[in-house]
């Protein structure tokens, strides 16, 4: 259904300056690994290399997916590992300890983390297909900035927090100070411009390669402190090492892969860059919604599992939480589909081909509809043995939630595509706007059903929020092309 919002890609109008440049030719500039660094060739290619190219696309958006989802797939299994051995050597309060002070950073990096790395995809596609490269190099200097603010009011924030309150989550007195000062690592955590930058140039590989290299770090610590008999102190020491080198090994690889491009500048260049504001018009009303829109997403998560606690009460809350887990985990591909789709939605946005993204598109989310109905109907199957593996026969009561949340996570799988699409093509507030709407109706209609149907009615509402997202988004996206 949603690629009814999508038109067949071949009646496209082209804008009056571009009436003499094929599709074909279009597409081929959307061949090249990094389109965005080298000038457009304006000569006239077979028909046949147009849908060459935008098979290159579609299978290079899979490709760098697979890449990502390796990476996380190995940084899990190494973080399990390292997880495993700290709390055999601390035992289970103490390790504890550890995992609060981790996660008040990691808490806090998500809630104060500029989506900057949208911005370098969105305005730096569009500098570099246009050789502007004092304005590519202004923005990037103004999304480090952006970076660095959160970095820093992370640290502030973090260290109060754990300063403050880390006695009510039974964190010992006298790691009081260890944990606020623990709250640093909150500035690695917060670089999302070289992100962008590696996304944007197709360095899928050295995001993965620096997944695992932090994670590797971690559980080389781990075995040596378990060796050593570390206490609580060694440990972090190890996680916040870990994370530091994550963080740094993540910039540096994006300063080399500038400085291969000549984007660093010609030395001893004394000129000063351009405006960011005038070269990229419309760049802050971008970083704010986009944001928002991240924010409200992280937020609306949680939302259910607080709604369901304040009508039913902790028991239920816990059954709808281990429901949330299964079915929300089964259907996230979209986790490594997402960011490979926004770079190439950006490359082909800055030359204003609507015929390939209409063409990616429409593949896009064929591919992930039938992805998501196949992974819905495994779950409805198996659903009810993995709720009995994970909590036993106590769980079992949340499978038709389970199926019902499972059901929300298809439609937004299905529908993925949209908001990269939306934020790409510069209508970031139409994706904030779909996003708000949701949350706005959640908590009344979350309260309402579950008042009227008990636990399933979370499920319910879920699934309202879902439609009403990919429906805001589908309208939006189908004024694209109109």
């Amino acid at each position: 259904m949603w690629c009814a919002a999508i038109p067949a890609p071949t009646g496209m109008r082209r804008r009056a300056s571009r009436q003499n440049e094929t599709a074909a030719t279009q597409a081929v500039r959307a061949e090249i690994i990094d389109p965005m660094l080298i000038p457009p060739q304006n000569t006239t290619q077979p028909a046949s290399r147009g849908g060459a190219a935008k098979q290159t696309v579609f299978r290079r958006m899979l490709r760098n997916a697979g890449t990502l989802m390796g990476g996380k797939v190995a940084m899990g299994l190494l973080n399990l590992a390292a997880t495993g051995i700290a709390l055999r050597s601390l035992g289970a309060e103490v390790f504890g300890t550890l995992i609060l002070i981790h996660t008040f950073a990691q808490a806090t990096a998500a809630f104060t983390k500029f989506q900057s790395w949208q911005a370098v995809l969105r305005f730096g596609a569009a500098s570099l297909e246009q050789q502007r490269r004092p304005e590519f190099r202004a923005l990037v200097r103004f999304t480090v900035w952006l970076d660095a603010g959160a970095g820093l009011f992370g640290i502030v924030l973090c260290g109060a927090l754990a300063f403050l309150f880390g006695r009510f989550f039974d964190i010992p007195p006298g790691l009081a100070l260890v944990a606020t000062a623990y709250a640093t690592s909150t500035a690695f955590m917060v670089m999302a411009t070289p992100t962008g930058l590696l996304r944007l140039f197709d360095r899928f590989d050295v995001l993965a390669t620096r997944d695992t290299l932090g994670a590797l770090f971690r559980l080389a610590g781990a075995s040596l402190g378990a060796l050593l008999g570390w206490g609580v102190n060694g440990f972090l020491a190890v996680w916040y090492l870990a994370t530091v080198l994550g963080g740094l090994s993540l910039a540096y690889a994006a300063y080399r892969e500038l400085g291969r491009r000549g984007l660093l500048g010609d030395a001893g260049d004394k000129a000063p860059l351009p405006s960011v504001t005038a070269a990229h018009p419309g760049l802050w009303s971008f970083v704010w919604s986009t944001n928002l829109t991240t924010t409200l997403s992280l937020v609306s998560g949680h939302l259910g599992t607080l709604s369901v606690g304040l009508m039913l009460g902790p028991a239920e809350a816990a059954l709808f939480a281990i429901a949330l887990q299964v079915g929300d985990a089964a259907l996230k591909p979209s986790r490594f589909l997402s960011p490979a789709i926004y770079p190439e939605l950006a490359r082909l946005a800055a030359v204003r081909d609507k015929t390939a993204i209409a063409a990616l598109l429409r593949r896009v989310l064929l591919v992930s509809t039938a992805g998501s109905v196949l992974i819905l109907g495994a779950l409805a199957l198996l659903g009810s043995p993995l709720l009995q593996l994970i909590g036993g026969a106590q769980a079992l009561p949340a499978f038709p939630v389970m199926l019902m949340l499972a059901g929300a996570s298809a439609i937004g799988f299905a529908s993925f595509a949209l908001e990269p699409l939306l934020i790409s093509t510069g209508r970031q507030k139409a994706a904030l706007g779909a996003r708000l709407l949701a949350a706005l109706l959640y908590i009344p209609v979350a309260l309402a059903t579950i008042s009227a149907y008990g636990l399933p009615g979370a499920g319910l509402a879920a699934i309202f929020t879902a439609i009403v997202i990919s429906a805001a988004q589908a309208r939006s996206a189908s004024d694209i092309f109109a």
